[in-house]
């Protein structure tokens, strides 16, 4: 059930936008266990002045290439998975040739197992 968000900047093409969602289904679907259909990724573009960091933080530099992805899944991952889960997105993006190491800002957050609907107004995941 993740549901990612991809914030970038306006300028990468279709094809590029098909990669890095490719590379971060990849991804979960390698260290989370997640099925390949389970996928639910949104992209929003903004112009420069709309799409605001520091450039630099804790050693890293960022360029204008720099992606802030937002992903919320159900909770009950242990800390492992969601490292292995950052290390294996930036390998991805990176080996795919869509940005540098430094560029690949994540931001994970967990719902309650009730808190999801994939629709008919049911909490699918939730114990009855």
């Amino acid at each position: 059930m993740p549901l990612v968000k991809v914030n970038l900047r306006k300028g990468r093409t279709a094809t590029e936008k098909a990669a890095i969602g490719t590379a971060i289904q990849a991804a979960l679907v390698s260290t989370l266990n997640v099925p390949e259909a389970d996928r639910y990724q949104l992209f929003t573009e903004f112009d420069d002045e709309n799409f605001q960091h520091t450039p630099a933080y804790l050693g890293m530099d960022y360029t204008a290439q720099l992606l802030m992805i937002e992903i919320t899944f159900l909770e009950g991952r242990d800390d492992g998975m969601k490292k292995a889960l950052l290390a294996e997105m930036n390998k991805n993006l990176v080996n795919a040739g869509l940005v540098r190491p430094e560029d690949v800002f994540v931001m994970i957050t967990e719902a309650g197992l009730a808190n999801v609907s994939f629709g008919r107004g049911l909490a699918q995941r939730a114990a009855e």
